[in-house]
């Protein structure tokens, strides 16, 4: 028998997130964010879930748009952070990719090129995010630059990304929206704009425009602090399982793992778990950070190994190997996993690995 790791992928509650979020967002159009292999999620299986029930893809570069063109998807795809080089230029514009230019380098290489098909484009500029994009005065030439290019479809998209958004009070979310406010004032009106992250979805209606770009929400994790996943209605995609392999009795002053972390207070039921960080699972994860065994809450005890992970089953007395277990998703919410770690929900949902097997539900 193969090893018990194995993550359950729920195509239900994919698309429940997605209504959930078009719900949210009103009339925008939405872009669902696919990149870093879909949070983690499966490029490939998330793009054929969802190309039919959105507006456009988004991912981070050509190699992930290829590759989910590759499986048949036709789908408008956006490259979030334009291209790496010139001749991507070329690839985007006979695969009909949708490019984000962010830096004067990439204008410059359009310039130089000469692409087959023009190039549908956004201009995207920084309104306080301060990574990439145009400060407000240099987008203004790099605008009508773009704008008075035969290789770009016009009118072109003008983008930015909101950095706080998740804190409802922070200062920088006015300072943002004023600022691409004043900026997209007084463009042509046909000129799409897109600005709403997920928690700009649920947090600033105003930041919603044309398009909206969910990425975490979609996969059922709350974007927002004050705010549960089940609180917004969002449904874990994923659910990260495995089964226990081994239940020993150890006794008082017994030890347990690297570094001797943990000291049995008592004579107790220990369970070995086939999950460690080679799967993904948080190394940094700490004595009492939440897992089901058949659905009852235990704690982790002692650090987590490459491939395995032990648990106090003082709780769950009648345990045996075999007995399912639940790391985070159906029941235990990731956010509260995350909160017994160093990481944040995005990390542990990226950062499974490939031994890990996925297997999706088949909606419909």
């Amino acid at each position: 028998m193969s090893r018990a790791a194995i993550a359950i992928l729920s195509t239900e509650n994919l698309l429940h997130n997605l209504e959930v979020i078009k719900k949210a967002s009103g009339k925008s159009r939405i872009m669902a964010m696919i990149k870093a292999n879909a949070y983690g999620h499966g490029l490939r299986s998330v793009a054929t879930r969802l190309e039919k029930h959105v507006d456009s893809l988004g991912v981070a570069s050509v190699d992930e748009a290829l590759a989910i063109r590759k499986v048949g998807v036709k789908a408008p795809i956006t490259l979030v952070e334009g291209v790496f080089e010139p001749d991507e230029l070329l690839v985007a514009s006979s695969q009909r990719f949708h490019v984000v230019f962010h830096e004067e380098t990439q204008v410059k290489w359009l310039e130089m090129s000469s692409v087959p098909l023009p190039i549908k484009a956004w201009l995207k500029i920084d309104s306080g995010m301060g990574r990439l994009g145009f400060d407000l005065e240099s987008a203004k030439g790099i605008y009508q630059r773009l704008s008075q290019s035969s290789q770009i479809v016009q009118p072109i998209g003008i983008l930015s990304h909101l950095a706080c958004a998740d804190e409802l009070d922070h200062p920088l979310n006015h300072k943002q929206i004023q600022a691409f406010r004043s900026f997209v004032d007084g463009l042509p009106q046909a000129t799409q704009k897109s600005f709403a992250n997920s928690p700009g979805i649920f947090h600033f209606p105003e930041t919603h425009y044309d398009v909206v770009r969910p990425g975490i929400a979609l996969y059922g994790i709350s974007p927002v602090k004050e705010k549960s996943a089940n609180e917004l209605n969002l449904r874990p995609v994923m659910t990260l399982q495995t089964r226990l392999i081994a239940v020993r009795r150890l006794a008082k002053g017994s030890s347990i793992g690297y570094g001797s972390q943990f000291i049995c207070p008592e004579d107790m039921k220990i369970g070995v778990v086939a999950m460690g960080y080679g799967d993904g699972y948080p190394r940094s994860a700490h004595n009492g950070t939440p897992v089901l065994v058949n659905h009852v809450r235990c704690q982790l005890v002692g650090r987590v190994s490459m491939d395995m992970l032990t648990l106090d089953l003082r709780g769950c007395p009648d345990a045996k190997v075999g007995d399912p277990v639940i790391l985070w998703g159906n029941q235990l919410p990731i956010e509260e996993v995350a909160s017994h770690t160093s990481q944040i929900p995005y990390d542990l949902v990226t950062g499974v690995q490939q031994r890990v097997k996925f297997h999706w539900t088949f909606a419909g």
